[in-house]
């Protein structure tokens, strides 16, 4: 795994959404699970009981893919980077509105591009000869 930069990155990302994600729940009690403005995670991003969920199901899909080997690494960390990308558009015209079941902020939305970013350039540029079989 060490020596595949889709799986460690995998790995890394979907541990720290599992841990932001399980970090939430701590700052919502007491808000509704689709609340359109959350609680402050880290007194930066907005948080709400259906975003916790979100963040555990793509942090175990990140490190799960990263268990099992490159080819899937880099399909999930590409697919996962370009879901990241549109909700970092959708972000933009969501914040204040009450669609944003997601209770996203201007924070949340920077932390959408950037991990789209990071995804989508290993998921597409690296291990491009993955064929499947674990390393």
């Amino acid at each position: 795994m060490t020596r595949s930069p889709n799986r460690m990155l995998g790995a890394t990302v979907g541990a720290f959404f599992a841990l932001i994600g399980m970090l939430g729940f701590f700052r919502t009690s007491g808000i509704e699970f689709f609340a359109t403005e959350g609680a402050l995670l880290a007194n930066i991003f907005s948080v709400n009981g259906f975003q916790n969920v979100v963040h555990i199901v793509v942090g175990a899909a990140l490190v799960l893919a990263a268990l099992a080997n490159r080819a899937t690494a880099r399909a999930v960390n590409s697919a996962l980077g370009f879901g990241f990308l549109v909700l970092g558009f959708a972000g933009l015209l969501l914040v204040g509105s009450e669609y944003n079941i997601l209770a996203l902020n201007s924070a949340d939305n920077a932390l959408h591009f950037a991990g789209a970013v990071i995804l989508l350039l290993v998921g597409i540029g690296a291990d491009k000869r993955a064929t499947g079989v674990s390393a």
